[in-house]
């Protein structure tokens, strides 16, 4: 199961990003069937001025009223981890920003019958050159009962150092970082999937 290396280059010269990545997910096992591969058409840009990461090239499935089933709920707990490498000017900031797409996933299509998600936060220190920024999502989706449909959960992370903002204008963004992990398996109804990530900046 691999992103192909074309949707992979577009990801990371859209996020104009120059650093080295450890990532180690953890989760609870699921029995939901994983899906095969991430639509071609689809992209993340990360803009990281306003914590925003925006998925490009898919779109919503509606949820229709024939279809009605029990909302799956839960939720998606992201820890990351930051390694501050580079020298950064005082009073730099790290903010961190997740985008999660979840449900059932038409490929052929570019379709999520399910729902999209964002956090945004702040790392905190935990030690010299140590950061963590905790991102907790709770969710409510409409995911159609179709047992031979591919679903599955693809997270979308950015991390960002950006200057200490002066009176009358916003900080400056001084490296950014935008990472991929997919696709995961889709979390049993209920339940909290635990994923931790590590970034070098």
């Amino acid at each position: 199961m691999r992103a192909s290396p074309l949707l992979l280059a577009a990801v990371l010269c859209a996020a104009s990003i120059g650093t080295g990545f450890a990532q180690t997910p953890t989760h609870p096992a699921s029995a939901s069937k994983v899906n095969p591969k991430i639509p071609a058409s689809m992209s993340f840009v990360y803009d990281a001025q306003h914590d925003q990461i925006n998925a490009a090239g898919v779109q919503l499935k509606p949820a229709l009223a024939a279809n009605a089933v029990a909302p799956t709920t839960g939720t998606i707990a992201v820890t990351i981890t930051i390694n501050v490498a580079s020298h950064f000017s005082r009073g730099t900031t790290y903010h961190c920003s997740l985008t999660a797409l979840g449900g059932e996933i038409d490929t052929d299509n570019a379709t999520i019958a399910g729902g999209i998600e964002t956090a945004n936060g702040l790392g905190k220190w935990t030690g010299p050159g140590a950061l963590t920024c905790t991102l907790n999502i709770p969710y409510s989706w409409t995911i159609p009962a179709d047992p031979s449909a591919d679903t599955g959960l693809i997270l979308a992370f950015g991390v960002s150092a950006v200057t200490a903002a002066t009176p009358g204008a916003t900080g400056a963004v001084e490296r950014s970082t935008l990472q991929l992990d997919g696709i995961e398996n889709l979390p049993a109804s209920g339940a909290t999937s635990t994923f931790a990530f590590g970034v070098t900046l």
